[in-house]
């Protein structure tokens, strides 16, 4: 049941965070969302979360601006407004949070408070469209019998 799932049952144990270095070049950030293949990634500076990037900014900000990609760094195109969760945060807290301000992604801090990674739309995305299929089926077989 969705009203009973958190943001430790959507993403499960991560063994590896990504993210990207806030003095790293836009170049370097780009080819590291690629090779990761994410579209938006957490901004680390020792040892802190400090921002998010992705894809939309460096289109925006770099390329579209004209700027050489190695001599802009991170730090100066990333969004600093982060928004968060905790591992226990429900499925329909982080639908509102993301509804509420307008955005795709939602920061996960562990029990530590340190960064454990991100929670996306597609995320949930997956997890409706799964349910909602679950929900579909037992309809069915109640008003039909077993398929």
């Amino acid at each position: 049941m969705l009203d009973e799932l958190k943001v430790r049952d959507l993403i499960g144990i991560r063994d590896r965070v990504f993210f990207v270095d806030a003095d790293d070049a836009t170049d370097v950030a780009a080819l590291k969302l690629r090779n990761f293949k994410v579209r938006t990634i957490g901004v680390m500076d020792n040892d802190n979360i400090v921002g998010v990037v992705g894809h939309t900014d460096f289109s925006t900000k770099v390329v579209a601006l004209g700027k050489k990609p190695s001599d802009v760094m991170v730090s100066e195109i990333m969004s600093t407004t982060l928004h968060t969760v905790t591992l226990d945060t429900s499925f329909f807290d982080c639908v509102e949070m993301m509804n509420t301000h307008n955005i795709s992604h939602l920061f996960i801090l562990d029990e530590d408070g340190d960064y454990y990674g991100m929670v996306a739309w597609s995320d949930l995305q997956r997890r409706l469209v799964k349910e909602l299929k679950y929900q579909l089926k037992v309809a069915q077989e109640y008003a039909f019998g077993p398929i």
